[in-house]
């Protein structure tokens, strides 16, 4: 160590490395035993997240997309929010990498359930049961992998209809995963109050949660999504009746993270009765916000004929909802999908042939980004904060070399039937492009059979055609 390293304190140092981007703070780690320490310090990793999520410049957003074949890549990149980027600088673009994990359908991906802190948490979950959930941070190579939760299809329960939440509890500093399981009655309707279960990062294990609340409350199951803010995670949700089992209305539903239970959001009056599968919840510049879109050929069409986006002004104000963006798509605008809404004010969508557009409403130009394309369907965008969270860990943490070589970890799930011992394991997978597996196989088949009681709940359909025919309906093929 140099004589100016002694000469200032390591209080002066953690002012200083705060500031730093993640990246560089992982060059300087290599610099002395003194900084690697200080750096992977428990107080320097909240410094850090505090600086940087306090700081609206560095506020990003993560964009989630999974390449046609050959590639067949789980793609993310991380771009300013802002929209300050300049002409030709592609978004302002911080980081690109590519997934390190494989989902159980190697020609599928995983789930973006959400990002809290510098944290991703995915799961593998979009066709049948399988119980992969990750905690990733993708900036410093770190992974937690949960275990198998309590509700499992072989188990402990028959058919069911699961969603996720991932949110932090700021009075202990924990990171929690929220599970919600609908089982399935003979009628194929929902049973409530769900099973809910939850898993505390510093507990390291799940545990059951009170659901006593949410009697003939839904939360949206195909597609679902899910945002915290204000402590609180947001699922889409709807209300029946108690006899008929009938829609009544839409909600949102809330968990309150710090004291673990649910409470009820009244949405716009609008939105009160429209379709519950053209809702989704998302997080524009820290304001709760709602898209509501209305598809082409119904909940299985592929393009967007019109979008509305609402804003809550003040989150505990109930009549604060407004609504920033009303657009029809079908105006040759080149849009066929809205995404998200920046901080700019532009909207972030695709074309219909899967290509990244922005699009400023106020202009009512729109720029393509020929660099970035995705299989239909297959994108997600959420904020992102740069942080070391868990770097300061050293158990059940896992660590990669790199993401985007030809070797990926995959999640396996095994089960004794008669200890009833349940364990989430891993292996190193060589990516593999060649021949894709029967559709029929069991994952696909239990997708393809949830898929269809939703649209018979939701729009009176049913089910038509052989299976591959309705997944590539919805575009999940």
């Amino acid at each position: 160590m140099s004589d100016i390293d002694k000469a200032i304190s390591d209080e002066i140092w953690m002012e200083i490395l705060k500031r730093l981007p993640v990246k560089t703070l992982g060059k300087c780690r290599c610099v002395c035993k003194p900084w690697d320490k200080l750096i992977v310090s428990p107080p320097s990793v909240t410094a850090h997240l505090k600086n940087y999520s306090q700081n609206a410049a560095n506020r990003l957003l993560m964009y989630r997309r999974f390449s046609n074949p050959p590639e067949k890549q789980e793609q993310y990149t991380l771009f300013l929010d802002s929209g300050e980027d300049k002409e030709g600088e592609n978004l302002g673009v911080r980081h690109t990498f590519t997934c390190p994990f494989m989902a159980t359908k190697s020609d599928y991906h995983f789930r973006v359930v959400g990002s809290v802190n510098g944290l991703v948490c995915l799961s593998d979950d979009l066709f049948g049961y399988t119980y992969a959930v990750v905690l990733w941070n993708p900036l410093i190579h770190k992974y937690i992998k949960l275990p198998v939760p309590l509700a499992t299809y072989q188990v402990t329960v028959g058919a069911y209809i699961s969603m996720l939440g991932f949110g932090y509890d700021s009075m202990t500093g924990d990171h929690k995963v929220v599970r919600l399981v609908y089982i399935r009655d003979r009628n194929h309707l929902d049973t409530t109050p769900p099973k809910v279960e939850l898993y505390s990062v510093q507990e390291k294990r799940w545990r059951w949660v009170s659901a006593d609340y949410l009697v003939d409350i839904c939360v949206c199951d195909i597609k679902w999504s899910q945002c915290f803010l204000n402590g609180n995670i947001h699922w889409v949700a709807w209300e029946r009746d108690a006899n008929t089992k009938v829609f009544q209305r839409n909600w949102l539903l809330l968990f309150d993270v710090e004291g673990e239970r649910f409470k009820k959001m009244k949405l716009p009056e609008r939105l009160h009765k429209v379709s519950t599968l053209n809702l989704s919840v998302c997080d524009h510049d820290e304001k709760l916000s709602i898209i509501y879109s209305e598809l082409k050929g119904g909940f299985t069409g592929k393009e967007m004929e019109r979008c509305e986006i609402w804003v809550k002004k003040e989150y505990n104000v109930g009549t604060s909802w407004c609504k920033v963006i009303s657009l029809d798509l079908g105006a040759n605008i080149g849009l066929g999908w809205v995404q998200c809404l920046r901080k700019s004010g532009e909207v972030l969508g695709f074309t219909k042939k899967g290509t990244l557009v922005s699009y400023d409403p106020s202009t009512k130009q729109s720029k393509k980004f020929l660099g970035f394309r995705g299989r239909l369907r297959s994108w997600a965008t959420c904020a992102f904060t740069e942080s070391l969270v868990l770097l300061d860990q050293k158990h059940e943490v896992g660590t990669y070399k790199q993401a985007g070589g030809r070797m990926k970890k995959r999640f396996t799930y095994n089960i004794d039937l008669r200890s009833r011992a349940q364990t989430m394991n891993e292996e190193e997978v060589k990516v593999d492009n060649g021949d894709e597996e029967d559709i029929n196989d069991n994952i696909y088949y239990h997708g393809g059979v949830l898929i269809s009681e939703t649209l018979m709940k939701f729009e009176g359909g049913k089910m038509t055609g052989d299976l591959s025919e309705l997944l590539s309906q919805v575009g999940l093929l």
